[in-house]
């Protein structure tokens, strides 16, 4: 019940030599008849959900963040894994003070490792709790779990303001929590690590929302929640990354001062109360040149995602608003769109498209970029008199249009509105120059289309195109980091080897059975991100004797980073009969509590029917391992890859046994199964007609 806030008074009994901690500073402590009482100063007003006890053996680190300490709590021995979150937890709720206007609202803050958490971090008042995985880094931390960390730590200490001391009044504003945290994890990680180009490299999220939301199942961000089996439907794609991009789209709309002053005011407004997100329009509406909250209802209030075609007429260019609907229902829907368009070494320019059409008057430049910066929620497809020119200065775009474009490519193309093989036109034009992050997508798309193949017989002519797209990339990155290289070459250098790994590269495989024979000898040779992609690679393709020297390494291993991260590698193997281990093994009790639902989910990525029929085979000892919000959307996930139309008529099978408030998340499985069936069917003849007429 967020709506009720009260301030809670705690005190704790527990034996002698073990640490009790709450939201709030330890004041007093005594001991009587062998226990200790921990008494605790009086809380803020707080809703129950927000409430958190813990008491157990506890390492402690601590530092100063201003005149704030901040402690990292941990089981005894391990609190020296958190050094680079306690610095990241530090620097990151200094910025956010900075960003609110407003010091950090408790009177004490603990970032707590916990060793069996579902839920991953919970945003707890003045006590935040994380899955240990999350928190504890040792030597064997990849770039990516590094940046994974920074961002989950912004995240969470972003609620403080934004869920804790300004809370929603019921799970319909959920958004309000997930979607600005989602954001502003973004903003400060980005501040601090401007390296890292977060922006770009978490642009997939946005992606993933709006596949989301073009198919059937799709539900507004603001949206009806009637109980709490509802409200589990709502921690979903569509509420954290789909807010966290409409956000972003009006914060540059309004510009950034405009907009930071305006959730400054709605802080001020509304501290230690409950709002609706009406009271945040309001606040932003008051001071801004250009009022938002028209179009914050437009893209909260009704589900899915706006197309704007890009079309020449009369030597003009005119923009026409639709709908972009993959797969399901296809109503009209309109939406006041924002949108920036970049002519070539020409002034940006603005428009509003409202009521299906862009205002009149503006200027045919071939070449121009619909979408410019990428951050306006909306898809663009070009006629083709305005696609060719663009193409020709694909390698002279900014990285995040030239991502955009890709993404934009893939997604119209797959659902049948622009020709699907633009996006392997797209990929040709990608050099092995191009932004890291750029090249990773690349590799990543290539990859989500090389799924839709398996088994097929098109299936070695799309690899045979994939790895002369890539093979480029490996040569120039190698696989050991250069003095000099930007952070994110990592991140590429991973992506295009693990793909290379899938796509059956002779020289990839080769080479990491190699670092594996030599990492199994001296594993201090091989540490980061280089080992995390070898390890993939030899997982992905894993033999009996291969799957079994992994599974020796995730017994052996002793950081909870790497134990998690080997068992669910144990699951990713291609072989049916090692999946089918895999699937035992993460009921076997021998995988931390919380690896085997990731363990089982794992499998999935390459069985899905025999993952899903398994969970429900073993339904009440898998649920035991889950949040109870969660267990319905956990099995329907493991469906959700299936290239199967029966697949998803089980799904709906499922679902029907479901109370009815609880059958989003099957909804949302069975329609991305059959999208991908679609496409199978009626988009892969044209990848192989465009294959065979563009040879290497």
């Amino acid at each position: 019940e967020p709506g009720y806030k009260t301030p809670f008074a705690v005190a704790v009994s527990a034996p002698q030599g073990l640490l009790a901690v709450t939201n709030t500073r330890e004041v007093r402590r005594s001991e009587s008849g062998g226990l200790v009482r921990f008494e605790f100063e009086e809380s803020p007003p707080l809703p129950t959900y927000l409430v958190a006890i813990a008491v157990g053996a506890f390492d402690v680190r601590s530092g100063p963040a201003g005149a704030l300490p901040v402690r990292l709590l941990a089981d005894a021995g391990k609190a020296g894994l958190g050094a680079l979150a306690l610095a990241a937890a530090r620097g990151e709720l200094v910025e956010l003070e900075r960003y609110f206007g407003r010091a950090y609202p408790y009177s004490k803050l603990d970032l707590l490792a916990v060793p069996s958490f579902g839920a991953g971090a919970m945003e707890n008042a003045g006590l935040i709790t994380f899955r240990e995985e999350r928190l504890l880094l040792g030597d064997h931390a990849s770039l990516a779990m590094r940046v994974g960390t920074d961002s989950i730590i912004a995240h969470e200490e972003a609620h403080q303001w934004f869920g804790d001391l300004v809370t929603m009044a019921w799970w319909d504003d959920l958004w309000l929590n997930e979607g600005f945290a989602s954001w502003m994890e973004n903003k400060a990680t980005d501040h601090f690590h401007p390296e890292w180009n977060l922006w770009l490299q978490t642009a997939e999220g946005q992606q993933r929302a709006m596949a989301l939301d073009a198919r059937t199942g799709a539900h507004p961000v603001i949206t009806p929640i009637p109980d709490v089996l509802a409200a589990g439907n709502a921690f979903d794609t569509i509420t954290y990354q789909k807010g966290q991009a409409v956000i972003r789209m009006l914060e540059a709309y309004v510009g950034e001062d405009a907009f930071r002053d305006g959730v400054r005011r709605y802080i001020a407004r509304h501290a230690y109360r409950n709002t609706v997100t009406a009271d945040l329009w309001a606040a932003l509406d008051e001071g801004a040149a250009r009022p938002v909250a028209g179009i914050a209802d437009d893209f909260t209030r009704q589900a899915g995602v706006p197309l704007i075609r890009a079309e020449a007429a009369d030597g003009a260019l005119r923009l026409a608003q639709g709908r972009f609907a993959a797969e399901g229902d296809a109503a009209p829907r309109t939406w006041r769109t924002p949108v920036v368009i970049q002519p070539p070494g020409g002034p940006t320019v603005r428009v509003m498209v409202a009521g299906g059409r862009a205002e009149p008057g503006l200027a045919l430049v071939p070449g121009a970029v619909v979408n410019a910066g990428q951050v306006g929620y909306f898809r663009t497809a070009y006629a083709p008199a305005l696609w060719a020119p663009l193409m020709a200065r694909f390698a002279t775009l900014p990285a995040a249009d030239q991502l955009g474009l890709l993404y934009d490519g893939r997604a119209l193309g797959e659902a049948g509105v622009v020709p699907v093989a633009d996006v392997l036109d797209i990929a040709r034009r990608i050099g092995p120059d191009a932004d890291p992050v750029v090249l990773a997508a690349l590799a990543d798309q290539l990859r989500a289309l090389d799924d839709y193949y398996d088994g097929l017989p098109g299936h070695a002519a799309f690899r045979a195109y994939a790895l002369a797209r890539l093979r480029p990339i490996q040569v120039r990155l190698g696989w050991n980091a250069r003095p000099g290289e930007p952070d994110n070459a990592v991140v590429t250098r991973a992506a295009v080897l693990k793909a290379m790994g899938v796509f059956g590269d002779p020289a990839v495989l080769a080479e990491a059975g190699r670092r594996f024979t030599a990492y199994r000898a001296d594993p201090a040779g091989l540490t980061g991100s280089d080992r995390e992609t070898v390890l993939a690679i030899v997982a992905d393709r894993a033999d009996a004797a291969a799957w079994d020297q992994l599974h020796a390494l995730a017994v052996a291993a002793r950081d909870p980073t790497d134990k998690s991260r080997l068992y669910r590698l144990l699951g990713a193997a291609r072989d049916p009969a090692l999946a089918e281990r895999a699937l035992k093994l993460a009921l076997s009790r021998e995988p931390p509590a919380t690896v085997t639902p990731a363990l089982i989910r794992s499998v999935s990525r390459n069985h899905p029917d025999r993952a899903f029929d398994f969970a429900l085979a073993h339904r009440a000892q898998v649920e035991a391992s889950l949040e109870p919000v969660s267990r319905v959307s956990f099995l329907t996930e493991l469906a959700a890859p299936s290239r199967r139309r029966a697949a998803a008529r089980r799904i709906e099978a499922f679902a029907a046994t479901l109370p009815a408030s609880d059958r989003g998340e099957a909804d949302k499985a069975a329609s991305a199964i059959r999208f991908r069936a679609e496409v199978i069917e009626k988009r892969l003849p044209d990848i192989d007609r465009w294959l065979a007429s563009n040879p290497g």
